[in-house]
């Protein structure tokens, strides 16, 4: 404990020490560890909003206006006897109309300069859930689209298809720059230990020569990369704070349009996790390449 005690103290006057190199090191750090954590938000939410998106996927189709009373009748009996469906309601089109005065009350004068209601009838089918995402289920929408008395369709399901797609390419993007910009913060916080080592070059032969063990020299500057890669991570959970909490501030537009995929209001835990144990792994990593490189034992220098 005693050693620790020391190692740790060692390892705050060496960080202090060089302290505009280390600040340097620290705010790179957070930065990157910043970006990655801002895409591991963005993914979170759009999973999230996927998810929701698809507890209710409901596909809709727009009948003919010549289409027969009995020939939807027989398509209803056999959509109920599928066992991808749940629900099915048939739509008139005066259901049709008095739903869009309900929900646009102000365009209801509009409806005056039609002799019947322009709507359309339609079929609402709504799926159970564990097979929304079930090819079976896309076969028989494409299926049910092609057959005659079906003039048009309206599916949600297609919405979250392309979500998942847009959330792959954002995570594609997130590790790309991610994985760049930990390298950079690798090259960093290994030049910072490098400089270390050869500014007590000194010191480091002289504990040698007095029976020193080589962990016992080593340790600190471990502690050293440790440190500066969790107070790397540390700082870099109050930059997503406050990035993510400025968002509705200086992207209006943008977060009014994205207001139902991100919740800006809550931040999981577990991506602050991951920034500080991404961090802590960067600056050990570094430390001990950097120890690896430079540090050789007594009778090899």
């Amino acid at each position: 404990m005693k050693r620790v005690e020391i190692s740790l103290d060692r390892a705050l006057r060496n960080i202090w020490r060089n302290k505009l190199v280390s600040f340097l090191c620290l705010g790179i750090i957070a930065f990157t560890l910043m970006i990655f954590g801002l895409f591991e938000f963005i993914s979170h939410n759009l999973d999230r909003f996927t998810e929701r998106f698809s507890q209710n996927v409901e596909a809709i189709f727009y009948l003919k206006d010549d289409v027969n009373s009995r020939d939807v009748d027989k398509l209803m009996e056999r959509l109920r006897g599928n066992l991808l469906v749940h629900k099915v309601n048939f739509k008139s089109t005066q259901q049709a109309q008095a739903d869009f005065v309900r929900e646009f009350p102000d365009l209801e004068f509009i409806l005056a300069e039609f002799d019947a209601s322009p709507f359309p009838a339609s079929l609402e089918i709504t799926f159970h859930p564990q097979y929304n995402f079930d090819t079976k289920v896309s076969a028989l929408i494409t299926e049910i689209s092609q057959l005659p008395q079906v003039e048009s369709r309206e599916v949600n399901l297609e919405w979250a298809h392309k979500i998942m797609t847009v959330k792959r390419f954002i995570s594609l993007v997130g590790a790309f720059l991610s994985t760049i910009l930990i390298f950079v913060s690798v090259f960093i916080i290994f030049n910072v230990i490098k400089l270390n080592i050869l500014y007590r070059r000194e010191e480091i032969y002289i504990q040698e020569l007095v029976g020193a063990t080589r962990s016992y020299i080593r340790f600190p500057f471990v502690i050293e990369g440790a440190l500066l890669g969790f107070f790397g991570g540390l700082f870099s959970i109050l930059l997503l704070l406050a990035t993510v909490s400025l968002f509705p501030s200086y992207a209006g537009l943008v977060f009014d349009l994205l207001r139902d995929m991100i919740k800006v209001n809550r931040i999981p835990p577990t991506i602050f996790l991951q920034l500080l144990i991404l961090g802590t792994v960067i600056g050990l990593f570094s430390a001990l390449f950097a120890l690896n490189r430079f540090m050789k034992p007594a009778k090899e220098s």
